[in-house]
């Protein structure tokens, strides 16, 4: 007799595409946080250093560093999403990252004008 227990439903396909698409992104995910939080905590500091007058050339090499380490995920990001199937390609999951990436080096890029010596402003 057939076991009921052991009775799947077929996967959706964009359930399948979904949880594609996830194991794309789900380790430049777990750490887009905490690079927002640390550009955030540049930009601040970086405005309060150059209105007190104070150095910004640590500020400066930290914001660099964070800025190679967002660059090297989101090349990261195109070539592992080069090959993939245009639909998981092109997934809510990998879009959403490719933005939260984008925003996230756009503030550091703003972060680095803020920073720059006052004869290069």
């Amino acid at each position: 007799m057939f076991d009921e227990s052991k009775r799947r439903r077929a996967m959706r396909p964009e359930v399948r595409v979904s949880r594609q698409a996830l194991a794309v992104v789900q380790p430049i995910n777990r750490q887009i946080g905490q690079w927002q939080t640390a550009t955030i905590r540049l930009m601040a500091l970086g405005r309060k250093a150059r209105l007190t007058g104070r150095p910004t050339e640590a500020l400066r090499r930290e914001t660099l560093v964070l800025s190679a380490l967002v660059k090297e995920h989101e090349a990261e990001l195109r070539a592992r999403t080069r090959d993939l199937p245009p639909a998981v390609a092109n997934s809510g999951r990998i879009r959403d990252t490719r933005m939260a990436l984008d925003s996230v080096s756009r503030s550091l890029e703003a972060t680095l004008q803020t920073l720059a010596p006052l004869d290069e402003a």
